[in-house]
Order: structure tokens, then C-alpha cells, then sequence
């Protein structure tokens, strides 16, 4: 019983990394693409600005999430990693590639908007990436023996790219209305014109995947028909959220588009974690079979009561210090 509960606290460890990693390194990925959009640098300059102080330490989650899924699920983790390892490369650099872009771009003038293009660049490439690895893995992905059975480019498909469209409109959207609460004047209208644009096409998206899912996996009708009336809950709640996101811009309260985009990314994160539960590996291993030993995962668990609550800590520090609305950025 006791290891039951501790395999259970470290997928919750696991879980709520990449939850804390879609919300916080989402809107920076998504600021980061839409940089693409404006010519007059003045804006561009306090985009940059909006999310400089913080994006590098949004990724720390990232890293906590692999961490967790290596010492705690290392079946998982065996299976995964060359099931996806184009897309978790090309991950990688994009984020390399968004880190040196971001500090080039303070030491030239000449060259800031090619090292904006840079940034914007694989911030795109980043968020279609790591849609690509999602869409993938609900697709399915061939095991043999508790082994990967497939072949590299197994992720490739139209529902994997359709999922890595809704993941980078996803981005776009929390990275439009960070901008609408962290912008002022040209800024915020940019942001506001933006987040009325990318939300609809987000939600069709969101049902245009939901209905590809079925295509793809159609043991998800089993699952779906099981959940019922909770999944229409959360279908409303998640539509719900992204009006009011729409219909709050311009009134009082610049967070409040922020907080509901960043609520409907967490009620559909909750949708696929209820379709695909009790399993890891969507649809072919479950979370109790790819746990490690019992003592490795106590170590995970006890590590992340430590590191969990120093990373939040520095965070909340962070965006306290930050927080307000941005005018102008310069190194």
C-alpha cells in the first residue's frame, strides 16, 4: 500500500512539473513567436522585456519533469526517449538556440531584429516540437516486450502536426494575454487584437484534435463514454474560460484574460490526463508497471519535497519583483 502511494506521489511530482512548465514556459514560447509579428523594434524591445526576467527560469520545470520521469519511471522514460528523439532535439536547440538570441540581441543594434527572428524562430519550432512528441504519443507508440518496437519517425502524421498547431496556438494565446497584462498603450492593443484572433482558432483547433484523437486511438470512445458527464463539464469549462478571456479585454482587470487562458490550458491538460489514466505511455504501459524500485522513487519524492517548494520560492520571488507593467527593456 505504502508503495502504491509513493508511485502515485511521483507521478503527481511528474505531473504537476510539466503542468507548471506548459503555463510558465507556454506564455514565453508564445511571446516569443508572436516577436515575429511587429516591425517597430520599441515594441518588439518591451516584448522582450515582458518576459526577460523569467523566461530562462520557466524551463526549470522542464527539467524537474525529466528528472522525475527518469529515477521514477525509467520504462517509461526507456521507451519514450527514442520513440521521440528528432522532436526532443530539435526541442532542445530551439530552446539553445532562443537562449543565445536573447542575450545577442542587447549587444547590437544592427543585427536585433535577425536576432528577434532567431528568438521567434525557435520559440515556433520549440512549441510545435513538443506538440509533435504529444501527438505522437497518443497516436501510439509501438511496443514490443516493454520495449520501443518503432521506428524514429513513427511521430510523424497529420494528427501529430494538428496536435503541435494547437500546442503553439495554445502558447500564442497565454503569450498574447501575458502581453495584455504586462503591456501598456501600443503593447496591449497588439496583445488584445492578437488574443481575440488566437483564441477562436485555438477552441476550433481544440475540437478538430479531440475528433482526430478518436480517428487515431479509438479506445478513447471507451474512456470518453466512461467519463461522461464530467468530460462535457470540462469541455463547457474550458470554452467558458476562453470567452470570458475574450470578453474581459478591455475592462477592468488586465490578469483576468491570463488567469482564464491559463485555467483553460489547465482543464484541457486535465481532459487528456483523465483519457489516457492509469497510463504513462498512452495506451500501452501503465504508470505502475514503468515505476522503478521503491527506494528510488522515495528518493524522488523526498528530493522534489525539497527542490519543489525552492523553485517556487524563487519564482514567486521573481515575478514579484518583475511584476507591474513593463515600459521599455535595455541590458
Amino acid at each position: 500500500m505504502i508503495t502504491g502511494h509513493v508511485t502515485l506521489f511521483a507521478a503527481a511530482i511528474a505531473a504537476f512539473a510539466l503542468c507548471m512548465y506548459v503555463l510558465l514556459d507556454g506564455f514565453d514560447l508564445g511571446v516569443g513567436a508572436l516577436l515575429l509579428l511587429p516591425n517597430d523594434e520599441a515594441i518588439r524591445d518591451r516584448m522582450v522585456g515582458a518576459i526577460a526576467p523569467t523566461w530562462d527560469g520557466n524551463e526549470t520545470w522542464l527539467v524537474l519533469a525529466g528528472v522525475s520521469l527518469f529515477g521514477a519511471f525509467p520504462l517509461a522514460y526507456s521507451v519514450l526517449l527514442p520513440a521521440f528523439y528528432l522532436p526532443i532535439i530539435l526541442t532542445l536547440m530551439a530552446l539553445g538556440c532562443r537562449g543565445v538570441s536573447i542575450e545577442f540581441r542587447f549587444q547590437t543594434e544592427a543585427w536585433r531584429r535577425f536576432w528577434d527572428k532567431v528568438f521567434g524562430v525557435g520559440s515556433i519550432v520549440a512549441a510545435l516540437s513538443q506538440g509533435l512528441i504529444l501527438g505522437g504519443a497518443i497516436q501510439g507508440v509501438a511496443v514490443s516486450g516493454h520495449q520501443f518496437s518503432g521506428g524514429v519517425l513513427d511521430f510523424l502524421g497529420p494528427f501529430p502536426f494538428l496536435v503541435a498547431l494547437t500546442t503553439l496556438l495554445g502558447y500564442v494565446c497565454l503569450g498574447a494575454a501575458w502581453l495584455y497584462l504586462k503591456g501598456l498603450n501600443e503593447l496591449q492593443s497588439f496583445a488584445a487584437t492578437t488574443l481575440r484572433i488566437t483564441v477562436v482558432l485555438f477552441a476550433v483547433v481544440v475540437v478538430l484534435t479531440f475528433a482526430g484523437a478518436v480517428a487515431v486511438q479509438p479506445q478513447l470512445l471507451e474512456v470518453w463514454a466512461r467519463l461522461g458527464s464530467l468530460l462535457v463539464l470540462l469541455a463547457v469549462v474550458f470554452l467558458g474560460l476562453l470567452c470570458v478571456a475574450v470578453v474581459q479585454i478591455g475592462r477592468r482587470g488586465d490578469a483576468l484574460p491570463f488567469v482564464c487562458v491559463s485555467l483553460a490550458i489547465l482543464v484541457l491538460v486535465l481532459g487528456f490526463a483523465l483519457s489516457v489514466y492509469p497510463t504513462i505511455v498512452p495506451f500501452r504501459i501503465s504508470y505502475s508497471e514503468a515505476s522503478s524500485a521503491s527506494s528510488s522513487q522515495g528518493f524522488i519524492v523526498v528530493g522534489a519535497a525539497i527542490v519543489i517548494p525552492v523553485i517556487l520560492g524563487y519564482t514567486i520571488l521573481s515575478y514579484r519583483i518583475f511584476k507591474g507593467k513593463v515600459e521599455s527593456w535595455s541590458a
